[in-house]
């Protein structure tokens, strides 16, 4: 099991201004949407499945400030990574 982070549409432009390679993601929500959803069906066809989830702006960027370590998307990557797998293990 593999957990990804994901955006909400209004989120994600001040994720996009707040994270320090922000830069890197596509402009427009709807282009990263569907980058997303390709890499997620891709992987699938490997046989890995891929889990959103689901980053809130502010619980993501107060985790980073208490733990003093950039916000980016490796950070988000393994945010997303071990919000899931707790969610997971408690069976949500």
């Amino acid at each position: 099991m593999h957990f990804a982070p994901w955006y909400r549409r209004e989120d994600y432009a001040l994720i996009r201004e707040l994270m320090e390679d922000g830069e890197t993601l596509p402009l427009d929500f709807n282009e990263w949407e569907k980058n997303a959803e390709s890499e997620r069906t891709a992987a699938k066809r490997e046989g890995v499945n891929i889990l959103p989830v689901f980053l809130d702006a502010d619980e993501f960027f107060t985790f980073c400030q208490e733990k003093k370590i950039s916000p980016d998307r490796t950070t988000a990557a393994a945010f997303a990574s071990s919000r899931g797998a707790a969610s997971y293990s408690l069976g949500h």
